[in-house]
């Protein structure tokens, strides 16, 4: 933590109370108005109801709703089973907000052999502020009063129960809340008790489980909603689900009637948050530049690299950003303070922006839920330029790119917050029109094990920023180090040539790593791998994959490419393949083209779709994993090579070496050729020649007619039909060789003469034809 950021803190926690007293945290009487739940402190416990050690019995909200306040009733009973039980049911822990709530405690009792004691003590109660979200940047006002009790065991009945008062300002006149259909342990009984003004319309939705309609009546003038489950069941979750979809069981209470009510509750926040004198003389300061996209990319970067992210969310500002002159003259704001900041330096350079509402986690979600500013969790800005809609995140750092190379935000729908919004807007996601990722990596080896080995890889788009915010946080030395190491898994006798280089193109966003390496040793395990790692990151599944009921996610979109180009001084072994494997959301293409002392694998691998449903999960798995198969490729070293890790003393002589790659290279030529097989046939026929009279003459090439031996033909596409109408001895047609260089000379006429070769389609015989070309 730095030091501004500590003695921020410490003056923050200087002004703590260290008694619940003094906070403002009494012991009272449950008010009036809580009916309580009867509890059934007789029903037998299962083995699966004390999973945590605890068994319990009631959870109970009831929640009563004013136009100066919300009061909110917790109450909780439960049998401690176990030691366990012991251990996490023997305190008291209840968070609340200094600034806006006011916490009752009523009390803890215990219930043993009958007796019911009070263990809760007000000057036993300690309020703390424990900071969970310091590593986000972020300070809130959030508190807990803590009491730990005595004499807790196994076997004892423990009840609990607090009151919340809540007085924040921004929402007064509304209700918003969450209620919880299932929990993480098993709950016997479960009740949410609502209480509102009968003229207070409340909207209901049900999320992740079948609709849940409360029962409703009228109690003392006001309306009464009541949620009641037995035996609520507990949730457990699937893994790799889609973060749009809602599924944790719950119901969504809002008093908003409409997105556009959000919207104006949003802007109307804005109102009297102004700039400042130096403010003004800043967006000035760039209405010099050429273009209104220069103007715009340079409010952008001011404002994402300038203006730290630093969020003080106290009071009101846990939803109203602080004023734009404030901001600027601070140099920090959370998400809101730098969206409203950016908007107001946009709008004097004449371009139209306003901030937006977004959520970070669920994106797309947001439109299955009902319009409520519960529905959001980060804030951005829209902005008309030049002719284009641009969305954008202030908090982002190192993101650069004139406006087509910008990498775009994967939000999905947002609710801008200006006059005459009704409706949530999408937020485009486009793929991209090549790999965001391109990893080229050049490997050159000789026969004693030395080489070198080049890597070139270059980022656009998405993977650009990622890479130029990684690479800032990095020294050279360490750059190096840590290239190296990742290396290193492939080569373990690598040593770095240099350090790397960096060339980042800012308007078209690209970044370029250049590696540069020394190889030893190389043959030291008797042969080498090459692999495309990158791509490995994609290929995650759930934990589960049978019997699933939500989608797999699946990062989208994504374009990556990874190739290698093997150089060897002797010939490898390595076998041509080509393979394209493409699944429900993905394709991956793989191939592997040899050549005379080395070769070239590539890996492509490209998203097609952001999930896979349940019922093509198979299809996904099977592919996935077929991909995975296909992210390496593994060689032997060339034939005589001996390393000199194992064999110092007695390495071959590179004559030795180099007969032996002889009469390997004889011995795949035969293969090739087919001389086995053909010699074999020789046989075969040899003896049926012998054993049956001879055959009807047939007319062979090499029997034409003298002067009729070279053909004249208009065109080499002519002269394959003629190749084709011949017939081989054997009775077989012929085809050309593929790959068969055309020979060309001058015959003793003086004319021109294409030689092609050609193959019998039965005997594989080989044989040469001889044309005139002579186009009309």
């Amino acid at each position: 933590m730095s030091l501004p950021r500590f003695l921020l803190l410490l003056s923050v926690l200087a002004t703590l109370p260290a008694r619940a007293g003094e906070a403002g945290v009494t012991l009272t009487e449950p008010p009036s108005w809580v009916e309580p739940t009867r509890v059934d402190t007789g029903r037998p416990l299962r083995e699966q109801d004390a999973v945590s050690g605890l068994h319990v019995l009631l959870s109970e909200e009831q929640v009563r709703v004013s136009p100066e306040m919300t009061e909110r009733f917790v109450r909780q009973v439960r049998r401690v089973a176990s030691s366990r039980g012991v251990e996490t049911g023997s305190k008291l822990e209840v968070k609340f907000s200094n600034t806006h709530d006011r916490l009752r405690l009523h009390g803890v009792w215990r219930t043993r052999d009958g007796v019911r004691t009070q263990l809760l003590r007000a000057e036993d109660v300690k309020v703390i502020q424990q900071e969970e979200r310091l590593d986000m940047n972020i300070y809130s006002d959030e508190r807990t009063a803590l009491a730990f009790l005595q004499d807790v065991r196994a076997g004892d009945l423990l009840e609990e129960s607090w009151t919340v008062e809540e007085d924040h300002l921004i929402f007064r006149g509304h209700h918003l809340d969450s209620i919880s259909l299932a929990a993480q342990v098993p709950v016997a009984h479960y009740v949410h008790r609502l209480l509102a003004p009968a003229d207070l319309k409340l909207h209901f939705k049900t999320h992740g489980t079948t609709a849940a309609e409360p029962t409703v009546r009228e109690v003392g003038g006001l309306r009464e909603y009541r949620w009641e489950r037995k035996d609520m069941p507990t949730f457990t979750g699937e893994d790799g689900v889609p973060a749009d979809l809602l599924v944790w069981p719950h119901v969504q209470v809002s008093s908003f009637q409409s997105w556009a009510d959000v919207a104006s509750w949003g802007l109307a926040l804005q109102n009297g948050l102004e700039g400042s004198p130096e403010l003004t003389a800043l967006a000035e300061s760039w209405r010099a530049l050429p273009t209104e996209e220069a103007r715009f990319l340079a409010a952008v970067r001011f404002v994402q690299d300038e203006v730290r992210y630093l969020g003080i969310e106290l009071g009101p500002n846990t939803h109203q950003p602080h004023a734009p002159g404030q901001v600027l003259a601070q140099r920090f704001g959370d998400c809101k303070d730098k969206a409203l900041l950016l908007a107001t330096l946009l709008r004097p350079l004449g371009i139209t922006a306003h901030m937006a509402l977004v959520n970070s986690r669920s994106q797309g979600g947001v439109s299955a839920q009902l319009p409520s500013p519960y529905a959001f969790n980060h804030a951005i800005v829209r902005a008309q330029v030049a002719g284009r809609t641009e969305w954008v995140d202030a908090t982002m750092t190192h993101q650069r790119g004139r406006l087509r190379a910008r990498s775009p935000l994967p939000y999905a729908r947002a609710l801008v917050l200006a006059p005459g919004t009704t409706a949530l807007e999408a937020i485009p996601l486009p793929p991209p029109a090549g790999p965001e990722l391109d990893a080229h990596s050049v490997l050159s080896m000789k026969d004693d094990g030395t080489g070198t080995l080049a890597v070139t890889t270059r980022y656009t788009r998405t993977e650009a920023d990622r890479a130029r915010s990684w690479l800032a946080g990095l020294s050279t030395e360490q750059l190096t180090t840590r290239t190296l190491d990742l290396r290193r898994a492939l080569f373990p006798k690598l040593t770095a040539e240099g350090t790397p280089r960096v060339q980042d193109d800012t308007d078209a966003n690209t970044i370029t790593l250049e590696e540069h390496y020394k190889l030893e040793d190389a043959w030291a395990n008797g042969g080498l791998s090459v692999s495309a790692t990158q791509v490995g990151r994609e290929l995650a599944l759930p934990r589960r994959t049978e019997g699933r009921v939500h989608p797999v996610e699946v990062d989208y979109p994504v374009h990556l490419r990874v190739r290698w180009e093997v150089h060897a001084g002797s010939l490898l072994s390595v076998a041509p393949s080509e393979k394209t494997v493409e699944g429900p959301a993905s394709r991956l293409e793989m191939s592997v083209v040899p050549r005379f002392g080395g070769f070239t694998y590539q890996v492509e691998y490209r998203s097609l779709a952001d999930r896979v449903a349940p019922d093509a999960l198979a299809r996904h798995v099977e592919a996935v994993k077929e991909m995975g198969s296909r992210l390496g490729i593994s060689f032997a070293a060339p034939m005589g090579i001996v390393s000199a890790s194992s064999s110092k003393d007695t390495p071959l002589s590179r004559n030795t070496s180099l007969a032996i790659s002889g009469v390997f290279l004889v011995v795949v030529g035969a293969l090739v050729l087919g001389i086995p097989r053909r010699f074999r046939q020789f046989l075969r026929e040899r003896k049926a020649r012998r054993a049956s009279p001879p055959p009807p003459p047939v007319r062979h090439l090499r029997e034409r007619e003298q002067g009729a031996a070279v053909m004249i033909v208009e065109s080499l596409d002519q002269a394959d039909q003629r190749v084709r109408s011949e017939r081989c001895s054997c009775g077989g047609t012929f085809e050309r060789v593929p790959d068969a260089l055309q020979l060309r000379h001058t015959g003793s006429d003086g004319r021109a003469i294409t030689v092609l070769r050609v193959r019998c389609t039965s005997c594989r015989a080989p044989q040469f034809l001889s044309f005139d070309v002579r186009p009309n």
